[in-house]
Formats: structure tokens, sequence, C-alpha cells
């Protein structure tokens, strides 16, 4: 589709114009997304990586695997194999269910994922605040827990929505088949039934606006405690901290950087879907053009916790140095059995 930019609807033209290079960055991402997650998950569960934080960094990087699979096919087919032409390959009833599953699978996944943050958060502050006394934590199988129960509480969250979530089948004559659609959210209108407003409650109340409200205070209240322990710091060695401190310290502003990435992609996304519910026509003016945009920073903050963790963190960069180096080295051995030496075979010549 080409671009074509119309001052009197600038919103959307930017929805249109965007979503040309929607399909190629979004596939982009996730499957860096996918390598990084992955490279994530298996360098939080060594062995000498387990603790609580790195648990629930683990749940996150598994929630945000999963929405980056689902996005892959979901690009490829809406995006890049088919424009924004009605055809019935467009949509067909099998990519139409695909679409109905992907959207409550990534609207659980990031609910997850955020309601992990905010635990995360939470236990962070628990663990540095000055009134804290040996450091308490959960243990690991607590926090494995906590992880499950969030995962199953996401996945009831969302029930409602896929309840609501509805495909509507009209024929076209054009082509002599039918063409199937989503039900287009039933929010922000006068006739809204009662199921779509229970769902309006639960998920954007539940789902972005209590946990952003939370995951705000306890990073601000991370980042005052980060302040007051250098202050104390300072004063106590002249600014001379012990090695574990400046560990602890790292950890934490890693920690914070998740957090306020958290901030800065749901924020916007939780001010849109509010004023969808409460304002007619909101959603199809403004919530649609950015749709896409709004999708890719959600990507991006999904894959974007590895380069943190390598950035901020001397333990995951260790380990991961580790991990590689045991990968070369069993290529290595698995060359030499598939290729043996072969002055070995080949005969001498005097």
């Amino acid at each position: 589709m080409v671009c074509q930019w119309n001052a009197s609807n600038q919103l959307e033209s930017f929805g249109y114009c965007y979503w040309d290079i929607h399909g190629w960055f979004s596939l982009i991402i996730c499957i860096y997304g996918v390598i990084t997650n992955i490279i994530n998950i298996m360098v939080l569960t060594k062995k000498s990586m387990l603790n609580s934080i790195n648990l629930i960094l683990t749940g996150i990087a598994v929630s945000d695997l999963v929405t980056m699979l689902s996005y892959i096919p979901f690009a490829i087919h809406f995006y890049l194999m088919n424009d924004l032409t009605v055809t019935p390959q467009r949509y067909s009833y099998g990519w139409i269910v695909f679409m109905a599953v992907h959207i409550n699978l990534t609207l659980t996944t990031h609910t997850v994922s955020i309601w992990l943050a905010v635990i995360m958060a939470i236990l962070r502050y628990i663990f540095v605040r000055p009134t804290s006394r040996g450091s308490k934590t959960l243990d690991n199988h607590s926090t494995f827990l906590v992880i499950i129960f969030s995962y199953i509480g996401s996945a009831v969250l969302i029930i409602p929505n896929c309840i609501t979530t509805g495909i509507n089948e009209t024929f076209s004559p054009k082509f002599n088949a039918s063409l199937y659609r989503l039900n287009p959210p039933a929010i922000g209108k006068n006739d809204t039934d009662v199921m779509a407003l229970v769902n309006f409650w639960l998920y954007p109340v539940a789902g972005k606006m209590i946990p952003i409200v939370l995951i705000s205070i306890f990073g601000g209240l991370l980042l005052h405690t980060l302040r007051e322990t250098d202050k104390r710091g300072r004063r106590l060695k002249g600014g001379n901290y012990g090695s574990q401190h400046k560990a602890h310290r790292r950890t934490t502003i890693m920690l914070l950087a998740v957090i306020v990435m958290y901030i800065l992609s749901e924020v916007p996304q939780a001010i849109l879907v509010i004023l969808s519910a409460c304002v007619d026509g909101f959603f199809v003016k403004v919530y649609a053009p950015l749709s896409d945009l709004i999708d890719s920073v959600a990507l991006i903050n999904s894959a974007v916790n590895f380069v943190m963790y390598c950035t901020m963190s001397t333990q995951f960069r260790r380990c991961l140095m580790e991990m590689i180096h045991q990968w070369l080295h069993l290529i290595r051995e698995k060359s030499k059995v598939a290729w043996p030496n072969k002055e070995s075979t080949e005969p001498t010549f005097v």
C-alpha cells in the first residue's frame, strides 16, 4: 500500500503510512526478541543465577517470548503477505480465528509481564529498604508459586474478553466467497452491553491501571531508597563503597530501567484504552490509527531486556560468556567427531 498523506486527517494518514513499515519492523523485532529471550531464560535459570528476582525475570522472559512467537505469523500474514485490500485470503475463517486467539493470548502475556514487574519492584524494595533486617525476600519455591499464580490470574482476567470476542461473516458478491472479521470492540458506545462493561473494568483497570500505579509507586520508592543509600554510603565511607554494595546498586539500577520501560510503554496505551471506553468514536478515530505504533512500542519493551541485562549486570555477562564458551567447546568437539583428522587416515609417502 502506497503512503499518501492527507492533511485533513493526519492521524489516519499516519496510521496508513506506518502500516507500510510495521510488518517488517515488527518481524525483525520479534525474531531478535525470540532469540534474546531464549538466551535470557537459559542464563537466568543457571544454578549460579537462581534467586527470587531472576526467577521473576525468567517469568517475564517466558511471557515476552510467547508474545513474539504469536506475533511473527500475525505480522507475516496480515502485513507482509497481504495488504489492506479486503480479500478472502486475508480474511479467511482460519486466519480470523488465529487473530482472535492471538489477541487474547498477547493480552494475557502482557498482563502477566506487567504484574510480574510489579511483584519484582515490591520484592526489590523490601530487599533494599533501610528498615529491612537480614535482606528479607521470598525463597525460590515461594517465588515460583507467585509466578504460576500470576499466569493463572492473568488468564482468568482475560476470560471476559475471550467471551466478547466474536467473528462476523459477510458474503462478498465480488469474490463470490465469505469474508470474516472480528466484531469491533463494544466500548465507547451508548448501547454497550453488560459483558463489555465487565470486560472494561476487569482488563483496563486490573490489567493496566492498577499495575501501572503500583509499579510507579514502588519504582519511585526504589529510586528514593537508592539515593538515600548513596548519601549514607558517602557519609560513612567517603564514597568508597564495598563490592557487595556496588553489586546491589547495579542490580537496583537495572531493575529501575526495566520498570521505566514498562511505564513508558504501558501508560500511553492505558490512557488510550480508557478514552476509547469513555469517548464515543475515540477507538475508531484515534486508537485504531495508532494501534500499530502501540504494538511496536510493546514489542520493543519485550525485546530490550537482554540489552539492559548485558550492559548493567556483571553476573549476567559472566554467565553468558561461560555459556558461549561451553557452546563453542561443544561445537569443536562435535566437529572433531564429524570430520576426524585426515592426517591419521591418509597414507604417508616417503
